[in-house]
């Protein structure tokens, strides 16, 4: 029997991570596991200061403090519902720090956004979804934007 007790959900504050945030809270919820919520920033870019509570963070060397107020005040407000869950902010390639990280915390799935970007737009920007699909070894679940935005509604 399979059982889901950690699911990372990797975040870029978009649209469509929002929508795959979000069903990763509802999955989490069902299933009763820990989602911790992951998101990477650019090594080349200085990010905007934001204090986020304490409590949120997991115990990071790498840890840093910018994070969307709203999504401070959203992921509060879903751990005092009973979620269990915590934030990572780190530097690097997205991808590769997606896989590591699922990989040192010991992740069962990974729950991220994907654009769905077809043709030359796919092959100029590349897909970070995709490299992770292709490069774990955990099981991952894509939510593309319009079908989570479906599921919510549901």
């Amino acid at each position: 029997m399979i059982h889901l007790a950690r699911i990372l959900c990797p975040t870029d504050y978009s649209a469509t991570s929002d929508n795959a945030v979000r069903y990763a809270v509802e999955f989490a919820r069902k299933v009763g596991a820990h989602v911790r919520f992951l998101h990477i920033l650019s090594s080349a870019t200085p990010p905007e200061k934001i204090v986020v509570a304490p409590e949120l963070l997991a115990a990071s060397p790498d840890e840093d403090d910018a994070l969307p107020e709203n999504f401070s005040r959203i992921l509060m407000a879903e751990k005092k519902k009973g979620l269990n869950a915590d934030l990572r902010v780190l530097k690097g390639e997205a991808p590769k720090v997606i896989v590591e990280q699922a990989n040192s915390w010991g992740a069962d799935l990974i729950i991220m956004g994907s654009h769905g970007r077809t043709g030359l737009h796919r092959l100029m920007m590349g897909s970070v979804a995709e490299e992770v699909f292709r490069s774990s070894d955990i099981p991952v679940l894509l939510v593309k934007e319009l079908a989570a935005a479906k599921i919510i509604a549901e």
